[in-house]
Formats: structure tokens, sequence, C-alpha cells
């Protein structure tokens, strides 16, 4: 009747969809247990992220001490394509952040192109890396040629260990966006997802850093 629709508003009842909803109008479950979650995946991402951390400065301290040995260290010459992968690296979180974004407020195909275009970018990325690895190797400098070029390709190998396991995070998002599947776990996915690939930004950064100035 007129009046029961007037009572719930849509004609189905319940409260109005809000940011943590699927695509389909329900997200589901208990609020708490929705935080509770969310939290444990941050505290998750923040504890790998850690971890990285570590094992790039142990890298870094094993540089250090290898550099001051002797005076076998060879310059690495930096291919220009390395400047324009970080830029396209750059550009990929700029584009998942507006994805994100868009998604907080509604725009839900807005996200889904925005997310598979940064997830695209992200793929560019490791696609220049390895043009990169194979102009190193046209020059004479191979993994096992001399020292420095051998911690030049450890480092970025291990940096493109982790773009390939945030790509493949990026990935199931697009996968479930254009399905319209993207529940609060899924949106979870979304937050963990970007925040570690910003950490790969100021990852490669700082190797960038490093390989100009030691390298």
């Amino acid at each position: 009747s007129m009046g029961m629709l007037a009572e719930t508003g849509s004609g189905q009842g319940g409260p109005p969809p809000t940011e943590f909803d699927d695509f389909h109008g329900g997200g589901g479950g208990d609020p708490e247990d929705r935080g509770a979650s969310r939290r444990n995946s941050l505290t998750g991402i923040v504890v790998l992220m850690c971890a990285s951390v570590m094992t790039f400065s142990a890298f870094l301290s094993a540089v250090i001490v290898r550099r001051g040995l002797g005076t076998d260290w060879r310059h690495v010459p930096l291919p220009a394509i390395f400047w324009w992968n970080t830029g396209v690296l750059l550009l990929s979180s700029v584009v998942l952040d507006a994805a994100r974004r868009q998604l907080r407020h509604g725009s839900r195909v807005a996200f889904n192109w925005l997310w598979l275009g940064g997830t695209v970018l992200g793929v560019g990325f490791l696609v220049g890396q390895v043009i990169g690895w194979e102009q190193l190797v046209d020059q004479g400098f191979h993994l096992q040629g001399n020292i420095s070029s051998s911690f030049f390709y450890i480092l970025t190998w291990a940096h493109a260990t982790h773009a390939i396991a945030g790509l493949l995070a990026l990935g199931y998002v697009a996968v479930q966006a254009f399905r319209f599947q993207m529940g609060p776990a899924k949106r979870t996915w979304v937050t963990v997802s970007v925040v570690f690939w910003h950490f790969l930004d100021v990852l490669w950064l700082g190797l960038m850093a490093l390989f100009l100035a030691w390298f």
C-alpha cells in the first residue's frame, strides 16, 4: 500500500546503502565485524611493509659494506627508460588514488575505469623494467659480471617482485569491480592495495636516489 511505501521509503525497507554496500545495494554483516576485519587488513599490510623495509635495509647495508671494501665497484649507467618507468609508476598511483576516491563517492563506473587504467600503468612499469634490464645486458652489465651490477639487478628484481604482488591485488579488485561484486571485504582490498602501491612508489624513489648516488 501507499502507507507502507511511505514508511519504507524505497518499498524494500532497511537503511539506505552506505559506502560499504556492494554494487547490488546490500553490504551485509555486522558493522563491528567489518570494522575489525578492515583494521586487521590494514595492520597486516603495515606489517608486510615493515618486513619489506627491513629486507631492503639489509640490502642497503650490504651495498655500503661491499662498496667500501675495494676498488672493483664499477659505475652502472642508468638507462633513460628507468626515468620513464618512474613517471609511469607515480602516475599509476595517482590514478588508483583517484579511483579510490570515486568509489567512496559512489561513482562506480568511474572507479572501474580509473582502477583498470592504474592497473594497466602498473603493468607498463614492469614492462619498462624488463626493457631497462635488457638494455643493461646489451651494454655488458650482467648479474654475475660485476658486484655493482649484481646489486643493481638484485635490488630492482626485489622491487619488481613486490610490484608483481601488488599487481595481483590490483587485478583481483579490477575483476571484482567489473563483475559488480565490490562488497565490504573487497572494498578493503581497494584501500590495502592503494596503500601498498604508494609504498612501492616511495621504495622505488629511494632506490633511484641510491642508484644515482652510488651506482
